[in-house]
């Protein structure tokens, strides 16, 4: 071989070799070049208090918790309060989140991992956006697949690992896949998740009266006080079955809720069982409980309260230390602000028509008969 023919095989290899380089550079920058994110905020410019709506898309699902008059409200059920953890927990959360994996993706590689826009028909993601009070968004993102952790060595029916983190793209960078170390198994658009479930709870009731409108299934309690015995209104106190009375007054102090149905007014229930109860704080409760039209597990119920919070003193303990003193007024003064708080809260509730297990309510709307106690057989000689 010539002298000619190597230096032109040398200078051959040193261009293949060169283009070899450019190509492998410009690889390395593609897949290192996100990977510099690691550990820096998703979102670093997002101010909390600049939050005013949340919308979170799915499919046809949508779910829009908005903040009015300092209240957050979900738009989907009327405006009913949401649950004010659930928009910290992940407001305060997104402030946070952090780049824990990044790399490239292509519009076409979006739906493999569910980050593809929320309408679309393969790899739909969860659209999460985060708006200011005059609806602009703030931030944009797209969530897809969880992130699965490594499984728990030799635990039967976690061979998949458990959610640790959650694939997202961002609105304002869309060909870069991350993952943050927060599954966010909350942003979900369904309303009755986020609604408040925060209820009311009548206690220390004096009379309650339940009128169904069949005598079999009406009743009234009374008490003359707090730690006295219930008695039936027509027997005497002696024939009144203790459990069934206190089980009914139990369940309005557990009242709970399932969901709310603001497309229903409380004076368009139909066929209702008419529920009254005086406390001893003064406080009247009326409330509502009628079927479910094609729900046999649930009922439609309503509450409206009248009343208001008087302020005493506390009588003095004989003998008290100062300090005793100062803790029992203390203790007394916040039990005052509570049950301002309590009743103003309950007082919120006469316009809305609750969902709420029948079961729940089952010792409220029993046979009258049951309220009375069967006397004791003679024993037999």
């Amino acid at each position: 071989m010539s002298r000619k023919h190597v230096l032109i095989l040398l200078l051959l290899v040193l261009v293949i070799g060169g283009i070899g380089v450019v190509m492998f550079k410009r690889d390395t920058d593609a897949w290192s070049g996100p990977d510099k994110r690691l550990g820096e905020r998703v979102l670093p410019k997002l101010n909390v208090s600049d939050i005013a709506r949340i919308h979170i898309k799915h499919g046809k699902d949508e779910l829009n918790v908005v903040l009015q008059d300092g209240v957050w409200r979900v738009k989907e059920r009327g405006g009913f309060p949401a649950d004010p953890a659930l928009v910290s927990e992940l407001t305060f959360k997104a402030r946070e989140w952090k780049v824990v994996q990044s790399e490239p993706i292509t519009e076409a590689q979006r739906p493999r991992v569910d980050v593809a826009p929320p309408d679309a028909k393969e790899g739909a993601s969860t659209l999460l956006e985060f708006r200011d009070k005059e609806d602009k968004p703030l931030a944009t993102l797209y969530l897809g697949k969880k992130h699965l952790g490594k499984p728990p060595l030799q635990v039967k029916g976690f061979d998949k690992g458990q959610p640790d983190g959650r694939y997202l793209v961002l609105g304002a960078n869309p060909t870069t896949l991350m993952v943050v170390s927060d599954p966010m198994n909350n942003a979900v658009p369904d309303a009755q998740k986020w609604i408040s479930k925060d209820f009311a709870k009548v206690d220390r009731i004096k009379r309650l009266k339940v009128d169904s409108g069949h005598p079999a299934t009406s009743y009234e309690l009374t008490r003359e006080q707090e730690s006295g015995d219930w008695v039936l209104a027509g027997v005497r106190a002696n024939q009144t079955n203790p459990s069934a009375a206190v089980s009914a007054t139990n369940a309005l102090y557990s009242l709970a809720f399932i969901d709310v149905a603001p497309e229903i007014k409380p004076e368009e229930l139909k066929e209702p069982t008419l529920i009254s109860a005086e406390t001893f704080d003064g406080w009247h409760y009326t409330m509502r409980a009628a079927p479910k039209p094609g729900d046999d597990a649930h009922m439609y119920f309503t509450l409206a309260v009248t009343g208001e919070v008087k302020a005493s003193e506390r009588k003095p303990v004989k003998d008290e230390k100062p300090e005793e003193k100062e803790k029992r007024d203390k203790e007394h003064e916040e039990r005052f602000q509570r049950l301002e708080a309590q009743l103003a809260r309950e007082k919120t509730f006469d316009k809305w028509v609750f969902v709420v297990d029948r079961k729940q309510l089952a010792p409220l709307l029993r046979e009258r008969a049951r309220f009375i106690e069967e006397p004791e057989k003679p024993a037999k000689k």
